[in-house]
């Protein structure tokens, strides 16, 4: 994330929270039909949210590029 996009989100925080809050931050994404079948299948599968298992996918996406970048 960009300095100038965290400073703007520091500004938005109440300063009783501190510089970044780090509960769970909700977002709002477009995927592609077949990406978006794929999340529905497996959500379903998996006895999970759609949310919930999107929110897993990012989650092993960001920790594979973190490991990647190392």
């Amino acid at each position: 994330m960009s300095e100038a996009r965290l400073r703007s989100i520091s500004a938005q925080v109440p300063p009783s929270l501190g510089f970044v809050s780090r509960k769970p931050q909700r977002i709002t994404i477009t995927v592609p039909w077949s990406t978006y079948q794929a999340l529905s299948q497996t959500s379903d599968e998996q006895g999970r949210s759609l949310s919930n298992t999107a929110a897993y996918w990012l989650e092993r996406q960001a920790d594979a590029m973190k490991r990647q970048a190392s």
